[in-house]
């Protein structure tokens, strides 16, 4: 019988986290995960962060993994802003620490490490390219940014195989944060109208859940590991005016909705991401707008 492979999930029980478990499961990898928090089902091999300081050393001195995904962190540009310190420890000091493990004990897993496009801050012009000039508005943007130095680094010096990745507007079920949760939020308090910030032309680029969780499995088996970069959208910019438009349309009911003109500390403008080098490695969407954003809203009906 051949050996199954051995995928490490970091952040096991985050939004993006959860959804690589149950994918890995599905397509028959022996699936560990790694987390703060216990999970609610024991269907994986769950390893809990106990925050010591030979915490990784001695989880990759005992287990060998073919691949890691390190999904951990906070991914909340507000609470960054507020304490940057804890998200610095969060995405730079963990990234380190987690990558001088596996130099010491595991240096052939294939690593790949989830950044953002909050690196790029308001980009000079869209479509956004790999390439551009990365300018973060936010400690989180920052702290991304220097989480990827430290991957070059490893994979320059010590010879880590590493891809890394640039999310864009992540949205789905499971979601308990951020656009359509908080929306949600503000209409079964008043479903009436609903204030946002901004002036509603703001722009972003949107990626479903399930999207995202495909290009991550066709990375790691197909990106060179060359730390390198990979935007991550569907290459379509939509203004925040017409994606709350379009989610009430499908939710089925049409607030008022006024914008407050304020925008957000470290919040971008403008989002579009150009995806033509993940479209290079033979990628397509599955998940049209609609479609996603149907299936958004019934979960939020479900259990919003």
């Amino acid at each position: 019988m051949t050996a199954k492979n051995k995928i490490l999930i970091i952040g096991s029980e985050g939004f993006i986290g959860n959804k690589l478990i149950q994918y890995y499961l599905q397509n028959n990898y022996e699936v560990f995960g790694c987390d703060l928090y216990t999970p609610i089902l024991n269907n994986y091999h769950f390893i809990k962060n106990d925050m010591t300081s030979t915490f990784w050393l001695q989880l990759f001195d005992n287990k060998k993994f073919d691949y890691c995904v390190n999904a951990g962190g906070k991914s909340d540009v507000n609470a960054s802003v507020i304490n940057p310190t804890e998200d610095f420890e969060s995405h730079v000091i963990e990234t380190q620490k987690i990558l001088d493990a596996i130099r010491n004990y595991n240096n052939n897993c294939k690593f790949l490490h989830i950044s953002s496009a909050a690196v790029y801050g308001n980009p000079d012009q869209l479509p956004v390219m790999e390439s551009s000039d990365c300018k973060p508005l936010s400690p989180y943007g920052w702290h991304k940014l220097m989480s990827e130095n430290i991957c070059n680094e490893f994979n320059k010096v010590y010879n880590i195989p590493i891809t890394i990745i640039r999310p864009f507007s992540v949205y789905g079920p499971g979601l308990k944060k951020q656009i359509f949760w908080d929306v949600f939020q503000k209409y079964k308090k008043n479903p009436d109208e609903i204030e946002l910030w901004g002036n509603g032309n703001e722009t972003r680029d949107y990626i479903y859940i399930d999207d995202l969780i495909s290009i991550i499995a066709l990375l790691l088996i197909n990106a060179e590991m060359k730390c390198d970069i990979y935007n991550i959208g569907s290459g379509i910019e939509k203004s925040i005016d017409d994606t709350i438009r379009t989610f009430f349309e499908v939710f089925g009911s049409k607030p008022r909705l006024t914008f407050n003109g304020n925008n957000k500390k470290g919040n971008p403008i403008n989002w579009k991401a150009d995806i033509s080098k993940l479209i290079s490695l033979g990628y397509q969407n599955k998940y049209d707008f609609i479609k996603g954003i149907s299936l958004t809203a019934d979960w939020l009906k479900s259990n919003g």
